[in-house]
């Protein structure tokens, strides 16, 4: 039995044991970041859960007293806020997993397994389950991508999904699939100046898509394994930097036009415009972004972005 140690005081503790309920595992509870290092030193634990907003506002020293002792110990930090408030904390400690409340039990357990054992971590089918459909697209040079999206939509379309925003799905699915093509295999510059490429023999990008009655899903997939979780981390605070020049711009009416540019905007399109998502790496293997899109879910806002990263740092 996996062993989860909860740090929350809040009344939503009991959300969190309900959906944790009857499976294998076991769920210690604490009222502090002082309680939950007590019982790291006393006992063995397989995760870490740990709400924002502890007593005393330690819950980023609790972050950073894992990090230090117990790196191998994975931690799920949750929140009611906007992560944006508070993301330079979240990058100057380097947290990869952040959940917005409430969170969806389906997700919450997909994370929470693949945190702990870091076993089928990629692939769609490990993410979404009873598939009726699953097809692949293979590219190999950068003029195949947007036929490539005009297709995948297409066949979702005629899956019977309903796209409330097809120009926001297809400019999600071509900025995280230039990247994969272009910064993955070393092509960056060619990307800043849009220069058409070719990879190299053996080289290529695959997106899967697939479908259950519902939800459709995607996947992006390179097999050079480059992206880090530090570059996750940087590209998606450099778009919160750039979105506070644009709205002090409004009130003060200087010209931010050189501190603008499209980093991280791929990555930030997809923390808040997929509901569900994982970012999944494996240095120099293999990095997989899986977008979960659910028929039923029209509520999800981009002030309730979440991150989900998961990173398997063991050999290769």
């Amino acid at each position: 039995m996996k062993k989860i140690l909860v740090a929350d005081i809040s009344e939503y503790r009991k959300e969190i044991a309900e959906i944790y309920r009857g499976l294998d595992y076991e769920i210690t509870f604490c009222d502090s970041a002082f309680d939950a290092i007590s019982k790291l030193k006393a006992f063995d634990f397989d995760l870490v859960i740990s709400e924002v907003e502890l007593p005393g506002d330690n819950a980023f020293d609790l972050y950073e007293y894992i990090r230090e002792n117990y790196p191998y110990i994975p931690v799920i930090m949750m929140t009611g806020r906007n992560i944006d408030t508070f993301f330079s904390r979240i990058i100057t400690r380097g947290i990869g997993n952040v959940l917005h409340k409430p969170v969806k039990k389906p997700e919450l357990l997909k994370l929470t397994e693949k945190l702990i054992t870091l076993e089928n971590i990629f692939g769609l089918e490990n993410y979404i389950q009873d598939i009726i459909d699953h097809k692949k697209i293979r590219i190999t040079k950068s003029e195949h991508i947007r036929k490539a999206i005009s297709l995948i939509i297409e066949q979702i379309e005629n899956w019977n999904f309903n796209l409330t925003s097809k120009s926001t799905l297809n400019l999600m699915l071509n900025e995280m699939t230039i990247n994969a093509v272009y910064h993955s295999h070393g092509l960056t510059k060619e990307k800043l100046h849009r220069t058409p490429v070719v990879l190299g023999e053996g080289k290529y990008v695959d997106i899967h898509f697939c479908r259950n009655r519902e939800s459709y899903a995607i996947s992006i997939t390179d097999y050079n394994g480059k992206l880090t979780k530090e570059k996750i981390l940087e590209s998606i605070n450099a778009v919160i930097i750039q979105n506070e020049l644009i709205e002090k711009s409004f009130e003060t009416g200087e010209d931010i036009a050189d501190h603008i540019s499209e980093t991280g905007r791929g990555i930030d399109l997809v923390r808040k415009l997929s509901g569900e998502y994982y970012f999944i790496m494996k240095m120099n293997f293999r990095t997989e972004i899986i977008l979960i899109f659910k028929q039923s879910d029209q509520s999800y806002t981009p002030d309730q972005s979440s991150l989900k990263i998961i990173y398997d740092r063991r050999d290769s």
